[in-house]
């Protein structure tokens, strides 16, 4: 196990220096927009066993890092300390991103069981994975393709790292062409000039007696066992309840990641007090180290899981996955657009940008195309993007509870469960619907 942690790392780090040296003397890459992270990615595609075969790429222990390092990042991100404001706004972002991930479910489904017509070993459970690997991310997407997979799914974790490939496609390669249609429009119209980016000096960060990242890892790490034994005990919990317990616990494993910002936003709460009532001397947590964590962490998972991707275990479902990714990633676009008019008045663009680059990839990737348009951060579209996907969390709860109906089709055999999934989708993005005219009014009346 050791070995096997300390290649890992010597490899995805290799593949980092190779990209940072690619950007550094081609400059067509330069001049687009694709961060390190997604380019070493995909030369760790290119260099294992998909291709060139050159490098040795032990898959699934890099699905195992993929899993931990999506709750390290989401642990972190929960205990900054961030200020809210602008609530009306962050409601908004969230409706975009929960109505997004319905939108992604129900096509995907739907097209799962056209595709199962003409298949029958395409399950079409597999639409259900679009908005975990569109809307969140490999790590997610892999995560809930590995449980599935235990139930009985065909390379389920396979995959879903495969849908998290084409979103990271869509996100760079799609976000490219809007980007570079919006600045085409923008020079002929004079609407808007691209502000060049600025070097940002930072400071460091320590404590007297002990270094600044070593408690924040301590921090992280504490949690991270507290939301272990809590998912184990919700385990030992369900197990009376035979099949459909092993069902409920398998996906909120799944969803780990979820738990873990849940208790790390518990116990950042319970030392704001302890700090108010002077038990707590320090405040220990800091938000720059924490975002340091969160960054270097999605960094290495994101080429972690797109080296992960191994074609040939999705021969079988390679063509429908195209055809889901494909249909995906156009409509996402355009279904984004759709919400962020009618939801933001001002500041249309950069939400659409970078909404578009988050519900296709990850927020890393919202972000990297939202500096392309924003490059100070000006416009307010990072915060929507962070805030609105804390509100989404709460949003989307339900979506939690029908992910155990694919679970249930697949572990039994029975189409019916992903039909009772579709449906429900349908009614609830119905009701999100309703909601969203009701926001839409009050907003426009304040």
């Amino acid at each position: 196990m050791f070995t096997a942690t300390v290649e890992t790392f010597f490899m995805i780090s290799v593949l980092f220096a190779l990209a940072i040296l690619l950007k550094r003397f081609i400059p067509f890459l330069r001049k687009i927009i694709i961060p390190n992270s997604i380019l070493a990615g995909f030369l760790g595609f290119l260099f294992g066993p998909n291709l060139l075969n050159l490098m040795k790429i032990d898959v699934d222990f890099l699905g195992k890092i993929i899993y931990h390092l999506m709750a390290i990042g989401f642990i972190a991100l929960a205990l900054r300390n961030v200020e809210k404001n602008n609530q009306k706004s962050y409601l908004g972002a969230g409706i975009i991103i929960v109505g997004t991930y319905l939108f992604q479910g129900i096509l995907g489904v739907s097209i799962g069981f056209i595709i199962n017509l003409f298949d029958k070993n395409f399950s079409p459970a597999i639409g259900f994975m679009l908005p975990l690997g569109f809307g969140q991310g490999p790590g997610q997407a892999y995560s809930i393709g590995h449980q599935w997979e235990i139930l009985g799914l065909h390379s389920g974790s396979s995959i879903g790292l495969a849908i998290a490939a084409a979103g990271f496609g869509w996100a760079t390669i799609g976000g490219l062409i809007v980007l570079n249609w919006l600045l085409i429009k923008w020079k002929k119209s004079h609407q808007r000039t691209i502000i060049e980016k600025k070097a940002l000096e930072v400071k460091d960060y320590e404590f007297a007696d002990m270094d600044g990242m070593t408690i924040q890892m301590v921090i992280i790490g504490i949690v991270y066992l507290i939301t272990f034994g809590l998912l184990q005990f919700i385990e030992y919990i369900l197990s009376p309840l035979g099949n459909l317990g092993h069902t409920f616990s398998t996906v909120l494993w799944g969803f780990h990641f979820v738990i873990g910002a849940i208790v790390a936003m518990i116990f950042k709460n319970i030392y704001d007090k302890l700090k108010e009532k002077n038990i707590a001397k320090e405040n220990y947590l800091n938000n720059f180290l924490l975002q340091r964590i969160a960054g270097m962490v999605f960094d290495f998972m994101v080429t972690a899981s797109i080296s992960a991707v191994v074609l040939a275990k999705i021969k079988q479902e390679f063509w429908g996955i195209f055809i889901l990714t494909f249909s995906a990633g156009l409509l996402t676009y355009f279904f984004v657009m759709m919400l962020t008019k009618k939801i933001f008045i001002k500041n249309e663009v950069e939400n659409r940008v970078a909404f578009f680059g988050m519900l296709t990839g990850t927020i890393s990737t919202g972000m990297a195309l939202l500096r392309e348009v924003d490059p100070a951060l000006e416009s307010g579209a990072a915060e929507n993007l962070v805030f609105g996907s804390g509100i989404s969390m709460a949003i989307g709860i339900p979506l939690i509870a029908i992910l155990n109906l694919p679970a249930l089709a697949i572990s039994t055999g029975k189409n019916i469960f992903n039909l009772y999934g579709l449906a429900l989708m349908l009614l609830y993005g119905s009701l999100l619907f309703v909601i969203g005219k009701i926001f839409l009014k009050k907003s426009k009346k304040n």
